[in-house]
């Protein structure tokens, strides 16, 4: 059974550590936005491009740090509703077969269309403005849209505290869509608790864990704020 007090904190530390403490199926839901991996490329990654693209760093922030089954394997034990995973195109067919083959889930694939997309590179390629998301979901359990499609239209938020945070008002409408009032929401690489904070906004219970100390810290000042 998950604890109340175990609810509405921000959690520092690794959490491939933490999440083997936490009760099976105790989330209702999963909203999180893991470490591209493929994302941070600089200096010889970008050679081949010969000078043409703006190079692309986001430090630690994207670099994948664990292993993707076994985190994978965990979220799956944890759910007992719906499951949402932005992750990198590299990462997009691992995390969809995963869960699409399970026997109690279904799995789609959705995108986030950036309606304000930044214009980087745009004289050589066409400017990129999505981003991909797995959502996978467990039988009859909650979804508060009808007939609405997979392609999400929100634009890009100007003011961040993490290199790769998504728009609060996105998350909100994820929340919204599959979980009730006084549900609990996990996100196991909070980043900026944009998950926490939309939580809060939506009257939700959020578990949250992030590994990084210096964006833990501020994050806990951004929830406190809300």
């Amino acid at each position: 059974m998950l604890k109340e007090e175990w609810k509405n904190k921000i959690y520092h530390g690794d959490c491939m550590r933490i999440m083997p403490k936490l009760p099976d199926g105790s989330m209702e839901l999963i909203l999180t936005d893991i470490p591209y991996g493929a994302v941070t490329q600089n200096g010889e990654e970008r050679a081949k491009y010969g000078g043409q693209m703006r190079k692309l760093d986001k430090g630690l922030a994207d670099i994948e740090t664990f292993e993707l089954n076994e985190f994978l394997q965990q979220l799956y034990r944890l759910s007992k509703g719906s499951i949402y995973i932005f992750c990198g195109i590299e990462q997009m067919s691992t995390v969809f077969s995963f869960f699409n083959e399970k026997k109690d889930m279904t799995a789609r694939q959705c995108i986030w269309h950036k309606t304000n997309p930044s214009p980087v590179n745009g004289q050589h390629y066409w400017i990129h403005s999505i981003e991909n998301c797995v959502f996978a979901k467990k039988r009859k359990t909650t979804f508060n849209q009808h007939c609405k499609h997979n392609v999400w239209d929100f634009p890009v938020g100007r003011s961040k505290i993490h290199p790769t945070e998504k728009p609060l008002k996105l998350f909100e409408y994820i929340i919204e869509s599959s979980s009730n009032e006084e549900d609990t929401v996990f996100d196991p690489c909070s980043g900026s608790a944009t998950t926490a904070v939309a939580s809060k906004n939506l009257n939700r219970k959020y578990i949250c864990i992030e590994k990084d100390r210096r964006h833990y810290e501020d994050s806990l000042v951004r929830v406190e704020n809300v």
